[in-house]
């Protein structure tokens, strides 16, 4: 007997088992037609599935033991047929519940990848970088809160070990308040914050204070608590509130000053920069420093000029529009490069 692929190519389990030719061939065996089968599931092999549902439904009826039935054969026929599409919905329903299940497997295992990449995430080094024109508020494991200046970077081991001194690394500028986690009347090591700028340590318990590490000149200001400045030969310096560390890495000199202003270094973190004692060089390293400018000056001598009074830092323009303006100077600004010349 000769059959045609294409007529059973869309067939499902129904199909096959209402097919007069393939229940004939399965139940009488016939030699003749197993090569066609055979070729028909190479053929289309998401029939072999149909295929075996429809034998299975045969075995079932072929299965069942014979009796007088009060019912004509037309009769049986029908409830068969009638039965069929709750039988189909059945396995269609049991399809899409194992469709589900391992959907949900499959996120569960996306979730579980997530939160372990997370947990190894935190064992690493957290470095936080601000560009110019930028300054981030940071908060630290111990609930310590650093706000970070422009061009500035800071980092630190992202576990803190109980057991062990909070240490961070600064490069740029930042104001630090440090949490006090030591319990009265037991000090330890572990109680103990450290500051790493340059090649000196700051080490703290609960205190705030600035520090400013640019240009080789490291400037450390106290406001509250203690801190000491310490290198590799160990204590330098204990501070007090009110007085200013300030290194020099070229020439490898230091002082503290006590008689000075201090509250001018936070001005950065109010928007402000005071320029009462400043000259015109300082507020070019402000431009350079923060902002990522390029100064150059067509007259040395106007590197001397005095500003008084306090200007705003939100934006570089505000501080170009003051230097012009207060300062009488010749500006011109072509995107990050700032020319000066007197008039």
């Amino acid at each position: 007997m000769k059959h045609d692929f294409l007529l059973y190519k869309d067939f499902k389990a129904v199909d096959f088992f209402e097919d007069e030719a393939f229940t004939s061939y399965y139940l009488s065996g016939m030699r003749d037609d197993l090569s066609f089968w055979k070729s028909l599931v190479d053929t289309y092999p998401y029939l072999e599935q149909e295929i075996d549902k429809a034998i299975q439904w045969i075995e079932l009826l072929r299965d069942q033991p014979l009796h007088q039935s009060k019912i004509d054969n037309e009769t049986r026929w029908n409830r068969i047929q009638e039965s069929l599409p709750l039988y189909v919905q059945a396995q269609d329903r049991l399809y899409r519940i194992r469709k589900i299940r391992r959907w949900i497997a499959q996120v569960a295992a996306i979730l579980l990848l997530g939160f372990t990449i997370y947990e190894v995430g935190q064992l690493g080094t957290k470095e936080n970088n601000t560009g110019y024109g930028e300054q981030r508020e940071l908060l630290l494991p111990d609930a310590s809160v650093v706000q970070l200046n422009s061009n500035s970077r800071l980092k630190y081991v992202r576990d803190w070990k109980t057991d062990k001194p909070r240490e961070v690394w600064l490069d740029g500028e930042a104001l630090f308040e440090v949490k006090h986690t030591a319990i009265m009347n037991r000090l330890q090591q572990e109680d103990y914050f450290i500051v790493h700028v340059g090649n000196i340590s700051l080490t703290v318990l609960g205190t705030k204070f600035n520090v400013k590490d640019r240009r080789e000149h490291i400037e450390v200001s106290l406001f509250e608590g203690s801190l000491q400045v310490m290198d590799k030969m160990g204590i330098k310096h204990i501070l007090k509130p009110g007085e200013t560390f300030i290194y020099d890495k070229v020439a490898d000199t230091e002082q503290v000053l006590n008689n000075r202003n201090i509250q001018e270094a936070l001005s950065w973190t109010r928007g402000e920069m005071v320029v009462e004692h400043q000259n015109l060089s300082d507020i070019i390293e402000v431009l350079e420093d923060n902002y990522g400018y390029t100064v150059e000056l067509k007259d040395s001598s106007i590197l001397n000029k005095r500003l008084q009074g306090v200007a705003p830092l939100t934006q570089a323009d505000d501080i170009l529009f003051v230097i012009r303006h207060a300062m009488q100077l010749d500006m011109k600004v072509e995107g990050k490069k700032i020319t000066i010349n007197s008039k």
